[in-house]
């Protein structure tokens, strides 16, 4: 398989993590495909220097670009008055294990497959959301967001936003089952 096809499988994983990273303020700024892009776009001109052989391993690698562009965004786009708080909560959300980072403590190899093929299943199932849905369900259920507190970020009433997360996640249920 050729290097960029085996990178385009982790689309749909690196797109549910910008979705998850970017905040209201960059938002604004960037998009999360374009995030995705510029880090199949560092992946593939550092494909020499990943020296893993298997998909966690892959994944990982490529979470550490994205987060790498995210942090390099924020310092652009908050250069002359630096926010440590943001820089903070991007470190915890790794570490705490959100965002579908692959865990490492995996009880065999069968399930460390089968807990992979499952994420990968539902992040291509919320590719098939719409970008407000998606921004939606992930402040909801991922950063354990209130319905105001998203419909403040979303510069939405919380009725639309609670209307946002109850046809995304019939959506996900259709089609997860």
């Amino acid at each position: 398989m050729d290097s960029q096809d085996d990178l385009q499988r982790f689309r749909p994983y690196l797109r549910a993590l910008a979705d998850e990273l970017l905040y209201s303020e960059l938002r604004k700024k960037v998009d999360p495909s374009d995030l995705v892009q510029q880090t199949m776009l560092q992946a593939i001109d550092a494909r020499s220097q990943f020296k893993g052989e298997s998909d966690r391993a892959k994944a990982g690698w490529l979470r550490a670009i994205l987060q790498n562009v995210v942090n390099g965004l924020l310092r652009r786009y908050r250069s002359d008055r630096r926010d440590i708080a943001l820089e903070q909560t991007l470190d915890r959300s790794f570490q705490s294990g959100r965002g579908g980072e692959l865990q490492d403590s995996i009880a065999s190899p069968s399930y460390g497959v089968h807990m992979n093929e499952e994420r990968l299943r539902i992040q291509e199932t919320l590719a098939l959301l719409s970008d407000e849905q998606r921004r939606a369900i992930a402040m909801r259920y991922w950063q354990d967001m209130s319905i105001e507190e998203i419909a403040q970020a979303m510069d939405r009433s919380p009725d639309a936003v609670a209307s946002l997360i109850y046809r995304g996640m019939k959506v996900l249920r259709s089609k997860l089952v």
